[in-house]
């Protein structure tokens, strides 16, 4: 089952959701983080290690993210997006190497970011290119995963109050100037499924097999 993105820690308030056979999996557009531990989710929700400034650092002053369209040409947007392709590049090595299953959730979502600005990189170097399409779509690749990071518990309340301006007016942006649908925008979503071990004896299982 899916659930939305903050109503999971009061899913994780349930008694059984301690059980060692929930399993779940961040969906964020195309970057999708699996096998993820109940144990992990809860440090999610007080990670003490998080870093505050990754939010503004991806997101709040990188205004290829937010800002209207201002630009006639590609090369004109082409500094900004391989500016945050290498800041998240960046990123995501550090946390690999600082290892923790938090960590790695982060660094994935990051490393799907870089992604989202090498492609663009990579469609405004066709010949004549649609630079709104190609920004408008770079946008909606990136929305899910900038959104995980604005709704982060851990987050410092003004960067989150600021984030969340910046989101709106993304959005509004995006819908009014870049030919997007609301519907192409993607809330990043929990997808939370339930497996326990079989619990047939060895024995069993041996003597169905011989049959």
């Amino acid at each position: 089952m899916k659930i939305a993105l903050n109503e999971i820690w009061n899913f994780l308030n349930l008694p059984d959701t301690k059980e060692k056979d929930w399993n779940y999996a961040l969906q964020a557009g195309e970057a999708v983080v699996e096998q993820i531990t109940t144990e992990t989710m809860l440090s999610l929700k007080k990670d003490e290690n998080y870093d505050t400034e990754l939010l503004p650092s991806i997101f709040t002053f990188r205004e290829i993210l937010w800002q209207p369209d201002v630009f006639n040409e590609g090369r004109m947007i082409l500094p900004s997006l391989r500016i945050l392709q290498a800041h998240c590049d960046e990123a995501t090595v550090k946390l690999e190497e600082e290892r923790g299953q938090s960590n790695m959730i982060y660094a994935h979502l990051l490393r799907g970011l870089g992604k989202c600005s090498g492609k663009a990189v990579a469609d405004l170097d066709k010949d004549e290119v649609d630079v709104k399409k190609v920004l408008g779509s770079f946008r909606i690749g990136a929305f899910p995963i900038v959104k995980f990071f604005v709704y982060h518990p851990m987050n410092r309340c003004d960067y989150f109050m600021e984030a969340v301006n910046r989101l709106n007016y993304a959005v509004k942006i995006m819908l009014t100037q870049f030919y997007s649908r609301y519907t192409e925008l993607n809330d990043p979503c929990w997808v939370v499924s339930f497996k326990r071990a079989s619990s047939t004896p060895k024995k069993l299982l041996k003597e169905a097999k011989e049959q």
